[in-house]
């Protein structure tokens, strides 16, 4: 063979040879370079979710301690309730109930919805148990110290109400006198100082004795902090606190 022509085509094969190289290099560069843009998009996302698990994980601590929070005051309104014998003065804490209870719902993952629902329904129940059964145990406690104190109209009103009650000998009445009683009895109660509508309703729808506002409180605070335990247990499995 020629010597040029075997020069020309060992010449024309490195050429071709560096041109190959280039392009395979270029593309395992290419190759190389989408690798680390995805490795890079892969940790961006894997960052913002934990940031975001985390935000998620905060908001709802927040939430669901204002949640017990509110919970708690508004049980506390109620014990205080049945000393003074009246709900009114503490409708805002129930309010506020029922606020936190909306945002605990939209807040919270969806496995605690049962334990917010049996908590909602507790409260609830505290609450409206308390608006009957706070003006009877007043109402009861208030007459008696009164008649103790020696108020002969106190005296009067609690031996009505015992009557009433049908205590003490049985007498055969007609619907007449026992309607003539109830307003004796109403009127009496009425009379009384610091004796509201409500107290004189309270003794007059039901007129159980004294210890039965008590058994009620006692009973629904104890059922409150049952069903209040296990939503503290949940949300402690939910926001992982237990493995802290």
């Amino acid at each position: 063979m020629n010597t040029e022509i075997t020069v020309a085509l060992i010449g024309a094969a490195g050429v071709l040879g560096t041109i190959g190289g280039t392009i395979v290099g270029a593309r395992i560069q290419s190759s190389s370079g989408h690798a680390q843009a995805q490795a890079a998009r892969d940790a961006a996302s894997t960052a913002a979710q934990a940031t975001r698990g985390q935000v998620l994980g905060e908001r709802r601590w927040a939430v669901l301690t204002t949640y017990l929070r509110a919970a708690d005051l508004c049980v506390d309104a109620v014990a205080q309730s049945y000393d003074s014998g009246s709900l009114g003065e503490n409708d805002g804490a129930y309010k506020v109930f029922v606020l936190a209870q909306a945002e605990a719902e939209l807040a919270a993952p969806t496995i605690m919805d049962t334990h917010l629902a049996e908590m909602h329904n507790v409260v609830r129940n505290i609450w409206s148990t308390a608006s009957m059964w706070a003006p009877h145990g007043w109402g009861w406690r208030a007459l008696t110290e009164m008649a103790q104190s020696g108020r002969p109209e106190a005296a009067r009103a609690r031996t009505v109400l015992q009557r009433v009650r049908g205590e003490g000998p049985r007498e055969s009445r007609t619907v007449a006198q026992l309607r003539a009683e109830h307003e004796e009895l109403r009127a009496t109660l009425e009379a009384l100082p610091g004796f509201t509508t409500d107290h004189v309703s309270g003794l007059l729808r039901d007129r159980s004795g004294p210890d039965r506002a008590g058994r009620e409180q006692q009973w629904r605070e104890q059922h409150y902090f049952e069903v209040r335990g296990k939503l503290i247990e949940a949300a402690r499995s939910v926001l992982g606190t237990n493995q802290l």
